[in-house]
């Protein structure tokens, strides 16, 4: 019996879509750096500003996410149990996703989540 490579093949693709925005975030990370170096802003600005790199951040941890599913769904003959994406989610460096997936429903990604930091 031949192995179905759609999840393989979805989070594979998923990553490197994710890969690509984050790479685009950080090119705009570049950019608001380059801005605030030469036009200062207030100290409540910048704080607004800083959340680019926290959104990259999660973007970038999202596309290791899928890779990470991608891997385990080719390992384990094209199919995810709760326990691998579970797995998966736990070895993640994001702040809580593990337990945001674990409540089994949508909840609010606090602002301060991820380690932010100024150009």
């Amino acid at each position: 019996m031949a192995t179905d490579h759609t999840l393989e093949n979805l989070f594979l693709g998923l990553s490197d879509e994710l890969a690509c925005w984050a790479l685009a975030g950080e090119g705009l990370q570049h950019l608001a750096g380059q801005l605030l170096a030469t036009h200062p802003r207030p100290h409540e600005t910048l704080v607004e500003v800083q959340q680019l790199d926290a959104l990259v951040q999660h973007i970038e941890q999202m596309a290791v996410l899928c890779s990470r599913l991608s891997t385990a769904a080719a390992a384990n003959g094209g199919t995810l149990d709760i326990g691998l994406v579970k797995s998966a989610a736990e070895a993640s460096t994001l702040s809580g996703l593990a337990q945001r997936f674990h409540a089994g429903g949508r909840t609010a990604v606090a602002a301060s989540s991820g380690e932010c930091e100024l150009w």
